[in-house]
């Protein structure tokens, strides 16, 4: 692990899939105990001794159904929450990633998706919609441009 991982914390990683058109790749996710849904991007928990690179492109795998090259390493958080009626305590790091393929076949899906959508930058500035981290549609941008922080920077909830 690195020195920089909060002790407790679960570690993950995620991915900051960029398709065509400069649309993002979210995946709807429903909160097992409340139901309440939000959307977050493909990615999940490490495996013991796996490395977040390592994870995050297992994930893409397995969520996508496809292998990416991974970008860069520029976001993390520190997300604490309640899952399934527990407490929970999970810190991210999210990777950037490029495809020219809308296409999602995804080999190995949580129970807890339940949908596959590709959101413009317009589209997440303009919904409702819970997204993770909270901070995206003002993040985005300059990702999306290629200016990528040279530190990783904290993205927030």
């Amino acid at each position: 692990m690195q020195d920089d991982v909060p002790d407790g914390a679960r570690c993950a990683s995620r991915v900051i899939l960029i398709g065509p058109n400069q649309s993002v790749l979210y995946l709807r996710a429903q909160e097992p105990k409340t139901g309440n849904v939000f959307w977050v991007m493909p990615g999940g928990g490490l495996d013991p001794g796996e490395s977040f690179e390592d994870a995050a492109r297992r994930e893409l795998v397995e969520e996508t159904g496809c292998s990416f090259r991974l970008g860069p390493y520029v976001w993390f958080r520190r997300h604490i929450h309640e899952w399934n009626g527990r407490p929970a305590d999970q810190y991210e790091r999210f990777f950037v990633a490029h495809t020219d393929s809308l296409v999602v076949a995804p080999q190995r899906q949580d129970e807890y998706i339940s949908l596959h959508c590709w959101w413009s930058l317009e589209e997440l500035k303009a919904s409702e919609e819970d997204f993770a981290p909270r901070a995206v549609a003002q993040l985005l941008p300059d990702i999306l441009n290629g200016n990528y922080p040279k530190e990783p920077i904290d993205c927030g909830k």
